[in-house]
């Protein structure tokens, strides 16, 4: 650990870095030549020894005995004098700045696990400023390291109720240390907020849009918070006509950008995006139909995609279809997804995830599989009313031999287990069902006794790599995390 500056300051009789011959060191930030490294080391070795002489003097815990205080004092002050030694030739202090700036940004969080194709870069992340600002508080060594490498701040998530009750002054600063490092920008507003706090949050994005290449901006409501109080009258903070309404400013910041290829909005028109360099796309409001295919249209390098259609479709030819080579993950959700499936083909899709989808368009989701002839890895059903059986008959279709990962959460309600008992190897006379999934995840799921337990053991030993089921039994619900 490195010496602080911040902890120069003493009690009377304890050791005082400031004492230290080689106190210059510290001061300068400067690492020790190897003359003073030798020099360090062999007073360590001294004091070390010296050390080791104290602690025999002291008695033992169970002789009853206390410690004189002036043995404690020289105990402590020796221990203080080998710390602070230790750290003037911590082999830290000798990385290259460059060796050091990369090691710090793996103390930024790294999103992960089984449902990587709902739980990705399209929603929203969570700010994970601390450890970049616990970097700043080590030394001043460290500070001066984390303050040159601009990827240490260039993700910035702000959240109405958590940082807009005090001056915004600090997200200037923030994001002028990433210098033109690509941005990630994400604003979570709450209605509540007032419209000169809003105002000024959106004035500093817009100053650092040339070098964003991530952008969110959703509107979320927070039952706990109160209206925002304005810190003056409207009339002396009018709103800026740039970024009044709201989705004005996301239109014109998405043309403002001309490195944005990462977009969530609550609010999408397709005429007002340049929409050819996206590659991620996250739509929460419900698109109409013939804005979904204007887009696909136009992003030819789309690869994520995340939203739901609003139908029907415009007129067109008969048996047109379109198809899209570039898009790999997609999420989409309607109760008109029958038309749109029918009218499309996905080739590279490989992670597929179907919500909020009722009725369930079983013979058009098999049609589209068999249409894009993809070979899915990934596949996920969420508040869907599909039953089991039909989840069955996806998981048996050609496109899903490849499947890795695969979860149910949140759909038709069944007594039956036809689930558990597909996924559940049976004997050499039937092999096991989707040989290479490795993640399973399935929410209520009803399971006869043993049955779920016989499932997790039989892929268990087939490097079934995660489990996670909620089930439910007359006992009520069962919680299982199984790692392999």
């Amino acid at each position: 650990m490195p010496a602080q500056k911040t902890s120069l300051q003493t009690r009377p009789g304890a050791f005082n870095p400031a004492d230290s011959s080689f106190f210059v060191l510290f001061e300068q930030d400067r690492v020790p030549s190897p003359g003073e490294k030798i020099m360090i080391q062999e007073l360590l070795v001294e004091k070390t020894a010296y050390l080791a002489n104290l602690n025999s003097q002291a008695p033992r815990r169970r002789s009853g005995k206390k410690m004189s205080r002036q043995l404690r004092a020289e105990l402590d002050y020796t221990r203080a004098f080998i710390k602070f030694h230790r750290a003037l030739i911590s082999p830290w202090r000798r990385l290259p700045v460059e060796i050091l700036s990369e090691i710090f940004l793996f103390t930024l969080k790294v999103r992960g696990g089984l449902r990587d194709i709902r739980d990705d870069e399209l929603d929203p992340w969570v700010d994970d400023r601390a450890g970049t600002l616990l970097l700043c508080k080590i030394c001043s060594a460290w500070r001066a390291v984390a303050l040159r490498t601009p990827a240490l701040w260039n993700t910035l998530s702000l959240q109405s109720y958590q940082v807009f009750r005090r001056p915004l002054d600090w997200v200037s600063t923030w994001l002028d240390r990433s210098r033109t490092s690509p941005l990630h920008l994400q604003l979570l507003w709450d209605p509540k907020l007032s419209p000169h706090t809003r105002n000024s949050v959106l004035e500093i994005f817009t100053s650092h849009l040339p070098h964003t290449t991530r952008l969110a901006v959703e509107e979320v409501q927070y039952a706990d918070t109160e209206p925002e109080p304005s810190p003056d009258s409207e009339d002396s903070h009018p709103e800026l006509p740039l970024i009044a309404p709201m989705w004005d400013w996301v239109h014109s910041a998405s043309r403002a950008s001309p490195h944005l290829t990462h977009l969530s909005t609550s609010q999408f028109y397709a005429d007002s995006f340049p929409v050819v360099n996206l590659t991620h796309l996250y739509l929460g409001d419900p698109v109409p139909m013939p804005q979904v295919f204007q887009i696909f249209e136009h992003a030819s390098n789309l690869q994520n995609v995340a939203f739901r259609v609003k139908g029907p479709a415009v007129a067109c030819s008969p048996g047109a279809l379109l198809g899209m080579k570039s898009v790999s993950k997609m999420e989409i959700s309607s109760e008109d997804v029958g038309e749109f499936l029918e009218r499309t083909a996905f080739p590279n899709l490989v992670n597929l995830a179907m919500s909020h989808i009722f009725p369930w368009p079983d013979a058009e989701f098999r049609s589209f599989l068999s249409r894009s002839s993809c070979a899915l890895t990934g596949l996920g059903f969420f508040d869907c009313y599909v039953a089991q059986e039909k989840i069955i008959g996806t998981l048996q279709h050609s496109t899903c031999n490849t499947l890795e990962t695969f979860y149910v959460d949140e759909c038709a309600p069944s007594d039956a287990d036809a689930l558990l008992q597909y996924l559940t190897y049976h004997g050499p006379d039937r092999p096991l069902s989707n040989p290479k999934l490795r993640g399973i995840e399935l929410h209520d799921i009803r399971a006869l006794d043993g049955l779920l337990s016989t499932m997790v053991e039989s892929r268990l030993f087939r490097n079934l790599v995660f489990v996670w089921t909620t089930s439910t039994d007359s006992a009520g619900k069962h919680f299982l995390l199984l790692c392999g």
